[in-house]
């Protein structure tokens, strides 16, 4: 939890001693682009899973838009806003972290800044940024609702505080704009659907002063209905997600009479995600106005990267308890059949992980790993090894529990091929995605859950020795 109060206090530091931007026409909804809270969720639209207690997770994205700023109508001349010729180019910062508080429960925080802006023409009246630097605070909450088989639905929560100063667009007030939306998502083996619906409630009162000033005929946004969707294909082969998303809102009522521009905006982009090591993420795509709206863009390009760690402490198992001294005098007592012992010790090897549809380990240090479990399992003589394949969720059940199966099969063949494990020692379960370790929402974290545990009983005559760890070291 310390983690998630240092890197929000440094996330504020930064965004709250940054710069603010100034602006004469547009301010923190210049953009559209909003990226989503975290690797479980799409680009831009979120979904109904949660990213689990105690993870942590950091992002930074990057974005470049063409044509979105708007220019005015002027009397005997054409507006240069329609041409669809170059007329300005702004690039966006934003920089992002997010904390599972519960298993149902994130918070998160995010900092945009725009860094770059470029003008074609400065003859026709527009709108620029005066001063580039970080344009918001936006403070956002996600509550997992329910799931039922390949259903979620979560509620999602977010609150702006505007920096712009000089921002018609949002008024008088430093809160603007206060969202709800209802993420619901589908997941179908290598297809993810997300739908996102939900209502902004918008607040300000024109400044007179700034329209006299700069001469800008705009009223400040009033509440918005706020819709999204994006489908995400996983392209097994090469552990690429191919993503599509369309978002956009509804305004009540227009902004300015004197612009082409319509206040309901509607945006689509085409990307990819892929993961990378160190529990990287990387985000990367293209995207287009659907419709002339404020904000929008001709044309936009776009890259990120998320990251995500699991902040816990493994937890240390308690020693097994020696069983109580049989008086000489009383036969002993029979043994324990396996069936209804707990295991002794318990091994969650990290490095076992295997490619996509596959019994092929997916690092070979996983092989370097196996050995030291067969030289633990030499060590002192046991009565059973219990070999636990599981898969993820890509796929129908039947399918991961036969693939899972395999995969038992193949760890239990090589300790026996390789290392001498007598086989009549070892047993094999295939739990297929039952038990999955950690989210199958993404590649990145769904590949971790492509493994196999191991469960060892030790003999009775040996019940006394110390308890092995619950963890190898490698």
């Amino acid at each position: 939890m310390w983690s998630w109060v240092y890197l929000v206090t440094v996330l504020l530091a930064c965004g709250w001693f940054a710069e603010p931007a100034a602006a004469n026409v547009v301010g923190s909804d210049y953009h559209n682009f909003n990226p989503s809270l975290s690797t479980v969720d799409v680009t831009t639209v979120h979904t109904g899973k949660t990213l689990g207690r105690g993870r942590l997770g950091l992002g930074l994205f990057l974005d470049n838009a063409i044509n979105t700023l708007p220019y005015f109508n002027l009397e005997n001349e054409d507006n240069r806003d329609v041409e669809k010729s170059y007329n300005d180019s702004v690039t966006s910062l934003e920089l992002q972290a997010i904390y599972g508080i519960t298993d149902i429960w994130d918070i998160a925080i995010a900092a945009p800044y725009v860094v770059y802006q470029s003008l074609k023409d400065e003859q026709q009246p527009h709108g620029y940024f005066k001063r580039l630097g970080n344009t918001e605070i936006r403070l956002s909450t996600k509550v997992h609702l329910i799931q039922l088989g390949i259903y979620d639905a979560a509620l999602v929560g977010i609150a702006n505080y505007n920096r712009v100063e000089d921002n018609p667009y949002t008024g008088n007030v430093s809160w603007p704009a206060q969202s709800l939306e209802l993420a619901q998502t589908l997941s179908f083996g290598l297809v993810q659907w997300s739908v996102n619906l939900g209502y902004r409630w918008r607040e300000g009162t024109s400044d007179e002063n700034l329209k006299d000033e700069e001469n800008l005929p705009i009223d400040p946004f009033n509440d918005q209905i706020l819709a999204s969707t994006a489908l995400v294909l996983d392209l097994p082969v090469t552990d690429l997600d191919v993503i599509g998303e369309i978002y956009g809102s509804y305004a009540r009522q227009d902004v300015s009479s004197f612009s082409p521009r319509n206040p309901s905006v509607l945006e689509d982009t085409l990307g990819v995600r892929y993961p990378l090591p160190y529990n990287l993420q990387w985000h990367a795509g293209i995207g287009t106005e659907m419709r002339h709206a404020v904000a929008s863009s001709d044309f936009r390009v776009y890259t990120g990267l998320r990251w995500v760690v699991d902040t816990r402490r493994p937890a240390v198992p308690a020693a097994a308890a020696a069983p109580a001294p049989v008086a000489p005098a009383l036969p002993p007592a029979p043994a324990i059949p396996v069936s209804e012992r707990s295991p002794d010790a318990m091994f969650e090897l990290d490095d076992i992980y295997f490619k996509f549809d596959s019994t092929e380990l997916r690092v070979a240090a996983g092989y370097r790993v196996m050995e030291l479990l067969a030289q633990a399992l030499r060590e002192r003589p046991i009565d059973r090894v219990v070999i636990e394949g599981h898969a993820c969720s890509l796929g129908s059940d039947a399918y991961n529990m036969d693939l899972s199966d395999r995969r038992a099969n193949s760890v239990e063949h090589w300790l026996i091929v390789n290392n001498g494990v007598p086989p009549e020692k070892l047993v094999t379960v295939a739990w297929g995605e039952r038990h999955p370790k950690f989210s199958n929402a993404q590649e990145s974290t769904r590949m971790l859950n492509r493994r196999v545990t191991f469960k060892i009983f030790y003999s009775p005559r040996t019940a006394q020795s110390p308890q092995a760890p619950a963890r190898l070291n490698h």
